[in-house]
């Protein structure tokens, strides 16, 4: 096992310390956890996460642009990568 993390910091992530990267932590714990067959609306995880809009909408095309969530229609739905992710090291443990 790894003593360390990886030195590359992934495009789209935000920066520790940044709200954005907490707007992206939240939403992603959000998206993964017992995800709505149908996925998210926005304005649900608005309302979920007190976050607003812009918010939402930012921290969800930053997931996106890093291949861990995507959107059909208007709805937001975990990728694969973060459902595997999940499966194997659970997230909301």
């Amino acid at each position: 096992m790894q003593d360390h993390r990886s030195d590359r910091w992934p495009p789209f992530v935000a920066k520790p310390g940044t709200p954005e990267f907490e707007h992206q932590r939240r939403l992603l714990l959000e998206l993964a956890v017992e995800p709505p067959v149908d996925g998210d609306r926005p304005a649900d995880l608005v309302r979920a996460l007190e976050f607003t809009p812009e918010a939402i909408e930012a921290a969800a095309e930053a997931l996106i642009g890093a291949g861990l969530a995507l959107r059909r229609g208007e709805r937001l739905f975990p990728s694969a990568a973060t459902l595997a992710l999940d499966a194997l090291w659970p997230i909301a443990l």
